[in-house]
C-alpha cells in the first residue's frame, strides 16, 4: 500500500468515526417565555447541569442555598424515557418524561419508583430552565 492510499484510508476512518459519535438533536429549541407552547422535539437530545447559572438563578428566587444538584448529564429521549449518566459516555435509564397535555410548558419528569415532578421549562440562549412550583431552578445547557 502506497502512502497516499493510507493518507486517503486513514483520513476516511477519522472522518467515520466523528461522525458515528454526532449526536442527532431533532430541533434546536427557540428562545421561549412562561407559558410558551413548547413542542417534544425542543426537549430530545443530552443535557449537561449548569452548575453556575442554577446557583444564580436560586439565588435570585431568594432560596438560602442552591439546590443539591448531582452531577449528571440527562437525555431525553423520543420514546418519552430519561437518562442520566455521571461520567463517561454510559448512560442508565432515569425514568420517563413528558409535557403535560394542556399546559404545554409543564415538563413533568418521573425517576423510577419515584412520584413525578413538574417543572415549568423554557429556553434561553440554547439552555433549559427548568423552574420548580416552589422557586427552585435546574438549568441545563447543550451537552
Amino acid at each position: 500500500m502506497n502512502k497516499k492510499t493510507a493518507v486517503t484510508l486513514l483520513c476516511l476512518t477519522f472522518t467515520l468515526l466523528l461522525s458515528a459519535c454526532a449526536g442527532t438533536k431533532l430541533m434546536q429549541a427557540p428562545d421561549t417565555a412562561r407559558g410558551d407552547k413548547l413542542k417534544s422535539e425542543y426537549m430530545v437530545g443530552s443535557w449537561c447541569t449548569d452548575w453556575e447559572l442554577t446557583t444564580a438563578k436560586n439565588e435570585e428566587a431568594g432560596q438560602g442555598l442552591p439546590t443539591k444538584l448531582e452531577d449528571l448529564s440527562w437525555r431525553f429521549k423520543e420514546d418519552g424515557t430519561w437518562q442520566v449518566n455521571s461520567f463517561g459516555w454510559l448512560y442508565e435509564s432515569a425514568g420517563k418524561w413528558n409535557l403535560k397535555a394542556g399546559e404545554r410548558q409543564t415538563l413533568v419528569v418521573q425517576r423510577e419508583n419515584e412520584k413525578p415532578v413538574e417543572y415549568q421549562a423554557s429556553f434561553k440562549d440554547g439552555d433549559m430552565y427548568l423552574e420548580r412550583k416552589d422557586g427552585k431552578f435546574v438549568v441545563l445547557s447543550d451537552c
